[in-house]
């Protein structure tokens, strides 16, 4: 959700979007997992399609190459070179994993707000 709320309302920069803990399931789209049918209901609302947008691995060199890395997940799930960062900015939100259309509602609306502050922070 936050790489395409960012890359749908940025002027001048581009978000990739990729996780800690998915070597396994890595190159899989979104629209794939049953379980993601609310994100990619709620992302339509916003005019957004995710449905073939694909899992990828973080990595050090992907953090090396970002200005800045927005991570989301739990902290004790970060990979070293993560917790080492200067480029970290952490953003405390449940994962709505296993939850109801409207928890997902919530979730993307709290990403958005932080998508468009964070925006208006580094487009000035």
């Amino acid at each position: 959700m936050a790489e395409a709320l960012f890359n749908k309302y940025s002027k001048n920069h581009k978000a990739k979007s990729a996780g800690t803990h998915v070597e396994e399931k890595e190159g899989h789209t979104i629209g794939e997992k049953e379980t993601a049918n609310f994100v990619c209901e709620v992302m339509n609302e916003e005019g957004i399609d995710v449905r073939k947008n694909k899992r990828k691995q973080l990595t050090p060199k992907m953090v090396e190459e970002a200005n800045k890395v927005v991570i989301i997940t739990d902290k004790k799930d970060w990979p070293d070179y993560l917790k080492k960062s200067d480029k970290v900015i952490y953003w405390n939100l449940q994962d709505a994993k296993d939850t109801d259309y409207d928890f997902h509602i919530k979730t993307r609306d709290w990403i958005k707000k932080r998508v468009r502050k964070l925006l208006k922070e580094i487009e000035q």
